[in-house]
């Protein structure tokens, strides 16, 4: 079974419980924070998982391991949890950069969790501009 590496450190009780669920049923197993050597990763099928918004005293964090990620040729996959709540969370420069985004209610986010459909989502679920997201190939 494939691993999705959820990189966020201060998610709520709830957000973190959505996430693992919605990576279980789409096959992976969830695993809290990135594997310390990427390069020991199952690069066609391990996939990078950041819940949106992002605390900010985790942007720094999640940033780095999506380049990290991204870097290796892994998938990164940025699911919007839930629109700002009064502020209390951010969206680090990488998404985007690094990462597709897809709101948590997509009918696509299985897929894109599998690399099958390739979106670009707001919160909401509206489109979003498409970006190129570069990854290195083995």
């Amino acid at each position: 079974m494939p691993n999705a590496y959820i990189f966020n450190e201060h998610l709520d009780v709830d957000d973190r419980s959505a996430l693992e669920n919605i990576v279980r049923s789409a096959g992976f197993a969830p695993k809290n924070g990135a594997h310390a050597n990427v390069s020991s990763l199952d690069l066609a099928n391990d996939v990078g998982v950041v819940g949106l918004p992002v605390a900010p005293e985790d942007e720094a964090v999640v940033n780095a391991r999506m380049q990290a990620f991204a870097g290796a040729g892994i998938r990164v996959v940025c699911i919007w949890l839930h629109g700002e709540k009064g502020g209390t969370g951010g969206v680090p420069e990488g998404v985007g950069k690094y990462g597709t985004t897809v709101d948590i209610d997509s009918p696509d986010l299985t897929g894109v969790l599998k690399g099958e459909v390739d979106v670009w989502e707001e919160p909401g679920g509206a489109p979003s501009p498409s970006r190129i997201t570069k990854r290195n190939q083995c």
